[in-house]
């Protein structure tokens, strides 16, 4: 697999990830995942996963933190960083010493997402990450389901079901609100830089 190929597939999993990981607003919530809901809900948190999607491994690094967003995105010795802040999304690309600058519309949503339409739809049990975990799913309008996957007192992961998209788990190694401003901190030298921030999409 080319390079064009692994960034095309880290910038959509960035985007499907960050998503996923957002703020669930409805009045609704399940009782095994409302402590989590509320970790994502406080607008300031940092999540670790590993995903398996199309043969390719990720592994991701979010930190949120008000209207900031830094994941960074890890494939086949390809890794992109994204920072959202200041109404820009820099990517950043450590290999190839390179910041693309574009306008946060679409990407900044990961910061503050409108969920109006999904809800608690149920529970069950199905195996995740080799163990046999209990799950309590969620829905949109769409029929996108979102399976929330508890493992004794931490979320385990996620398992993400779409007719367009197919099925993929999200492993969860680490939720914690621990978000210094350094995640932020876009590099001042040693970069090429592109800018295309005044570009309207």
């Amino acid at each position: 697999m080319n390079r064009k190929n692994v960034i095309t597939i880290i910038m959509t999993l960035v985007l499907g990830m960050a998503l996923t990981g957002q703020i669930f607003t409805q009045t609704k919530l399940g009782p095994r995942t409302e402590s989590f809901f509320k970790t994502f809900s406080s607008g300031t948190y940092h999540m670790k996963t590993a995903t398996l999607a199309a043969g390719v491994n990720t592994e991701m690094e979010l930190f949120i933190k008000g209207d900031m967003v830094a994941t960074t995105m890890s494939s086949q010795g390809e890794t992109v960083k994204t920072i959202i802040r200041d109404n820009k999304a820099y990517m950043i690309m450590e290999q190839m010493k390179m910041i693309m600058i574009t306008p946060s519309q679409g990407i900044a949503s990961t910061g503050a997402i409108n969920t109006a339409g999904i809800s608690f739809t149920g529970s069950g049990t199905a195996v995740f990450a080799g163990k046999n975990l209990p799950y309590e799913e969620y829905a949109d309008n769409n029929s996108i389901k979102s399976q929330f996957f508890i493992d004794g007192n931490r979320l385990a992961g996620i398992r993400n079901i779409s007719s367009a998209a197919g099925t993929f788990d999200m492993v969860i190694s680490v939720l914690d609100q621990n978000v210094p401003d350094s995640v932020f901190n876009i590099p001042a030298s040693g970069y090429m830089v592109q800018d295309m921030s005044n570009i309207k999409f």
